[in-house]
């Protein structure tokens, strides 16, 4: 526990190391965690929501809007200061997350302020908007550090990038603001990438592709919903039986952000209601 934590507060801003610390000594740190999950008492926390219905994919879909069933929260962003390349100060600050689930799927929301956007292939072709949720594989085991697991400590990553939207202009819920994108040449079923990590420079591609996902950029805005079944056969996956930890990372292509040079959030609860 010790060791997580130092590590997690040394690269975080001062502000949310404050943040960091007090769920810490309330018990919302490492294996604190487990207590979290099981009282329910934690102060950084998004709760997901149980719906009836089809989790709908296009974020600008009036069902995001339902206030009487959608509670988004506002997770703050920090620097990532504990691998190189080091990044001190991120453009995105914060993001706004909104968790739903039905009887066999849950979806994501991310809402985050961004001036313009970055999609199209440059000669790397990564300097691109990019965002993305971790889970620990093992709910069981203490929580990884905050970047990419370890050995021991195994993490699944949903990974979207606004390069593998197939066509911002013309997808279903897509507005007039929108540029269309340049596509890779590898055919994708979605734009979202499910990962499995277990330390730095370990993050590989799954065999089997759960994740669905689609970005929106309207109005200097990032919407993206992540959407995946709760539970799967796929033994790279997390399990979503119940409440669990979530990590987030989001990345400004205009500010040259790309791999390590990212905001990045503390675990968080994802709470299921």
């Amino acid at each position: 526990m010790k060791r997580l934590f130092i590590a997690v507060c040394g690269c975080l801003s001062a502000k949310t190391l404050l943040l960091a610390c007090v769920l810490f000594l309330s018990g919302c740190g490492s294996a604190g965690m487990e207590y979290c999950i099981e009282s329910g008492e934690c102060e950084l926390s998004v709760d997901v929501a149980k719906i009836t219905g089809e989790i709908p994919i296009d974020p600008t879909d009036s069902f995001w809007k339902d206030a009487s069933r959608i509670h988004p929260q506002v997770v703050e962003l920090g620097p990532q200061m504990m691998t190189n390349p080091k990044w001190p100060d991120p453009s995105i600050k914060s993001v706004k997350v909104t968790g739903v689930r039905n009887g066999s799927e849950i979806g994501l929301l991310l809402e985050w302020s961004d001036p313009s956007m970055e999609n199209e292939i440059e000669v790397s072709a990564t300097h691109t908007d990019q965002a993305a949720l971790m889970f620990p594989l093992h709910a069981e085991k203490e929580l990884p550090v905050i970047t990419m697991g370890s050995e021991d400590e195994i993490v699944n990553i949903w990974q979207w990038r606004a390069i593998w939207e197939p066509a911002l202009s013309t997808q279903p819920g897509s507005h007039g603001n929108n540029r269309r994108a340049s596509v890779p040449a590898k055919e994708r079923r979605s734009p979202v990438e499910d990962l499995t990590a277990a330390g730095f420079s370990t993050l590989t591609t799954q065999d089997e592709q759960d994740v669905m996902g689609f970005g929106v950029w309207q109005d200097k805005t990032w919407r993206v919903v992540f959407k995946r079944s709760l539970v799967n056969s796929d033994t790279a996956d997390v399990q979503l039986k119940s409440s669990t930890a979530m990590a987030i990372a989001v990345w400004n292509g205009a500010n040259r952000e790309r791999n390590g040079q990212k905001g990045i959030s503390n675990w968080i609860l994802l709470r299921f209601k």
